[in-house]
């Protein structure tokens, strides 16, 4: 009962689509006659009024008029037309409903207005779906007619069946005669699918038949019950010529449920997949035959669950027939679809994959019922081959190739992982890929899918020499693999070449790419660790060079992506100097152990990062002018740290001790020499190309000088407030000839004209800040004066408050006489100022300290220089407003 709902249902649905396409392509002709008619009608009505109003003498003008006046004669002659016939009863036949193109041209005037929501609502509930409901309604008639029977013991089980058959038979010779019986034939001649749904009916009423006599009453064995059901099965696509789809649908569900009603299974597997073959070629036939797309999908789908449920069958040695009958189907199936049109939307090409990629995953599923033998892996490879064809003849069907590549790699895992990587598995593998790879490089340089051909022939062999790697567990060397690494590259490089000119996005870049990471792993496996950031840079160069080469911005980036690869095994492999940087930003004093050792950070640093700023320099323009500058930053930080680590093996600076003795020295020498190197990339001249990243490099150095010598001399590891050794001498000591250095260096880079030109709102705090360090210079020297080395410990004295004033204030005349000398109007200003505050200082804190003739001497000093600055200071502004007014 379920079974004939369910076919049914399937029935119906094919026949609503199937009448919705019919009744628009009747519209569509009906629309095309009518505007032919109206384009005719007013030529026929102008040229009988020409031949009314001409007179008889001009007749005969040109002999070009004389077939018109033919045709309007002829027109104008009423009496010869005769009325035609009524239309006779006549047998009507499915058809194709594609109409035949109109030979005139289509009338301009607008098409009438389509119907309404309601109307089609109409024509479908009251018009359409009662028929396909009465036939199958008819079908049920038949079931509880042989169920009364039964139930009421009325006749034995020959005579029901007898009585179903003649009831089928009745159902279809109504079909096929019903229009000759009087008056009720005209049903029949007005609707078409009256007929159509009653052959159906009778076909699926003699298919129930069959499986009563057989399976309930075991009145048919087994070859005459498949005997009957083919039987029915041909009549049923006889009748489909006639009847179209509905009697085609009932035909072919009853021929796929012929071997389940004879008993066929998995004992007799030879006789079924013969039965399944001759069955679907026919259902082939057929569907070419009338442009049926949606005929030979079924039809394979029919054979996909038969063949499905047998896999999963004890078949014991019958596997590989099944596999023969799989490929079979799978190529007959698409070879059909590409002579039928298409069904339910579905583009063509999709429609002609359905059969192959079911198929190749039948045969993923057959295989391990096989142990992967090698008739598993020929079937698979007829099937390969079979795409590959196909994508050769038809471009639209190459993305079926790329689907065949992934279930082949689903495969190998599956044999990989099920019987691990033996001889066969191994071959069969490689035999892929080099199908696979030959045919994507063949047709790489196709102009509407060479794209996909390339991205096929570069994942066939790296994704099995992937696969075997993770998977195969074949104990290979490392050699071995490197080797394989190289060989794999060698392809992907010709397809690198191969596709260069090509202007499609993907096959260049994905093809270089691929070649980079193979040689690199293959360059990897052969050198020692401490060279992998130079094996990663040296990929990266040879990148850019074919970037450059052949113009692609693509594979310029991939260049970016190794030099950062190599970055990181640099960072990796010089950890400790960043570490050792973040522990001294914290105040770390014992830096020494967080040092690579030297000898091997010249492999790992230095020469990997002097290789990524030549990169950057000669591909620069490859890069763009962001990514070169944050590239040779990196490169030349690196420089910077291995020079660090140079420059700190010779004082090894470890414990407390070390630090107190040597730790101001080694700082200050470190910021001198950074602050001279950039004060030299500055003040040089250099050329276009070199002017820019040089006095950037010029910049970075004295920022960085300047950075140490405010963050660690002046903040966290001051010498007044940490124990340092600063040297007995009173001036020639590390302190004062530090700061004074400091003094200077911001002095001259204010002077810079590289700076003044570039960094111009920077030139005066630079000069307001050697003002300052001077001023930290002469308090340095002065408490080193009356402490000694050790300036952080000793508490103040008096003394030192009064050399403090006294030293600050020949600094402020200093500065006077300076400003005045060469005009300067910031020394002159700073001079007063500090000059200033001196007095303040000296009136209410030296003073209070001082007593008796001390305090009278220092009043008087301060008086006298007091005076003296005045009376100079102002001749000065008495003789520049004198120039001012001349």
């Amino acid at each position: 009962m379920e079974v004939l709902i369910f076919a049914g249902i399937i029935v119906l649905m094919v026949l609503v689509l199937d009448s919705r396409k019919t009744i628009a392509a009747l519209r569509n002709r009906i629309d095309i006659l009518e505007n032919r008619d109206r384009q005719a009608s007013p030529a026929t009505k102008q040229t009988v009024l020409a031949e009314t109003v001409k007179p008889p003498a001009e007749e005969p003008e040109s002999a070009p008029e004389a077939p018109v006046k033919r045709a309007a004669k002829a027109a104008a002659t009423p009496e010869k037309v005769t009325a035609p016939a009524p239309p006779q009863p006549s047998r009507k036949v499915y058809k194709p409903t594609s109409p035949t193109p109109p030979a005139s041209p289509v009338s301009t005037e607008p098409p009438p207005p389509r119907q309404s929501a309601a109307k089609r609502f109409e024509d479908l509930i009251g018009g359409k779906l009662p028929i396909w409901i009465g036939g199958i309604a008819l079908i049920f008639a038949g079931f509880f007619l042989v169920r009364f029977s039964i139930e009421a013991g009325l006749f034995g089980p020959a005579a029901r069946c007898v009585t179903a058959t003649l009831f089928g038979l009745l159902l279809i010779g109504l079909s096929e005669f019903g229009y000759k019986i009087p008056k009720f034939g005209k049903i029949f001649t007005d609707d078409v699918r009256i007929g159509h749904s009653i052959a159906g009916a009778g076909i699926a009423v003699l298919y129930a038949t069959l499986y009563m006599a057989s399976e309930l009453y075991g009145l048919l064995g087994l070859y005459p019950a498949l005997g009957g059901v083919i039987a029915v099965t041909i009549l049923a696509f006889v009748l489909s010529q006639r009847h179209g789809p509905p009697t085609a649908i009932m035909g072919l569900l009853g021929g796929f449920a012929a071997p389940y009603v004879a008993g066929l299974g998995p004992e007799s597997v030879a006789p079924l997949l013969i039965y399944l073959g001759v069955f679907t070629a026919g259902l082939f036939g057929l569907a070419i035959h009338r442009g049926w797309a949606w005929l030979a999908l079924l039809a394979t789908g029919g054979s996909v669950l038969w063949t499905t449920a047998l896999l999963f069958m004890d078949l014991s040695g019958d596997v590989p027939f099944v596999g023969a009958f799989i490929v079979l189907l799978a190529i007959g199936g698409v070879l059909t679809l590409s002579r039928t049109g298409t069904s339910f939307g579905i583009p063509k090409p999709v429609m002609q994959a359905i059969p192959l990629g079911v198929g190749l995953l039948q045969l993923v599923t057959l295989a391990p019922l096989i142990e992967f033998s090698l008739v598993s892996w020929l079937f698979f490879g007829v099937l390969a081959i079979f795409a590959i064809a196909l994508a050769w003849r038809d471009k639209d069907m190459t993305p079926a190739v790329a689907g065949a590549l992934g279930l082949s790699l689903a495969m190998v895992a599956t044999a990989f992982s099920n019987t691990g990587a033996d001889q066969m598995q191994l071959s069969a593998a490689i035999g892929l890929a080099v199908l696979f790879g030959a045919a994507g490089h063949v047709f790489a340089l196709r102009e509407k899918d060479g794209w996909m051909w390339a991205a096929v022939g570069l994942a066939a062999p790296t994704g099995m020499l992937l696969l075997i790697y993770g998977l195969g567990d074949l104990g290979w060397s490392q050699n071995s693999w490197a080797i394989a690494c190289l060989l794999t590259a060698a392809t992907t490089a010709f397809m690198a070449w191969r596709t260069r000119a090509v202007s499609a996005f993907l096959p260049p870049p994905l093809a270089s790419g691929l070649t980079a990471i193979l040689v690199a792993i293959a360059l990897w496996i052969w050198t020692p660790q401490s060279l992998g950031a130079l094996v990663a840079i040296l990929i990266a160069a040879a990148l850019a060079f074919w970037a450059r080469f052949i113009t692609r911005k693509a594979i310029s980036v991939q260049s970016v992506v190794a030099i950062a690869l190599g970055g990181m095994i640099m960072l990796a492999d010089g950890f400790g100097l960043i570490e050792g940087l973040f522990e001294s930003l914290a105040g770390d004093t014992d830096l020494y152990p967080y040092l690579p050792d030297l000898g091997p950070s010249v492999i790992q640093l230095l020469l990997p990062a002097i290789a990524i700023v030549g990169i950057t320099y000669f591909f620069r323009d490859g890069f763009g002018k962001v990514i070169s500058k944050i590239i040779a930053g990196f490169g030349l930080i690196a420089v910077g740290g291995f020079v660090y680590s140079l420059l700190k093996q010779p004082l090894a600076i470890g414990p407390i001790q070390d630090f107190v003795a040597y730790g101001f020295a080694e700082r200050a020498v470190f910021t001198h020499l950074l602050a001279l190197a950039g004060w030299l990339l500055l003040r040089q001249t250099w050329n276009d190309k070199l002017a820019t990243p040089l006095k950037s490099l010029g910049f970075a150095l004295a920022g960085l000088a300047l950075f140490r010598f405010v963050y660690f001399d002046l903040l966290l590891l001051s010498p007044t407030s940490v124990k340092q050794a600063m040297g007995p001498a009173p001036i020639a000591n590390l302190g004062t000839l530090h700061f004074t250095a400091a003094m200077l260096w911001l002095w001259l880079y204010a002077r810079t004209e590289t700076l003044a030109a570039s960094l111009p709102k920077l030139v005066r705090p630079l000069e307001i800040g050697s003002l300052l360090a001077a001023i930290a210079a002469v308090m340095v020297t002065v408490r080193q004066a009356v402490h000694g080395t050790d300036i952080a410990t000793p508490p103040f004295t008096s003394t030192e408050t009064y050399l403090y004033s006294a030293g600050l204030l020949v600094l402020a005349i200093a500065w006077l006489a300076r400003g005045i000398q060469t005009t300067n109007a910031l020394l002159r200003i700073a001079g007063l100022l500090l000059l200033t505050l001196v007095t303040f200082k000296v009136f209410l804190i030296d003073a209070a300290q001082l007593e008796g003739i001390l305090r009278i001497l220092s009043f008087l000093g301060l008086g006298i220089a007091l005076i003296g600055i005045g009376w100079i200071y102002g001749k000065v502004m008495k003789a520049d407003e004198a120039k001012a007014e001349s």
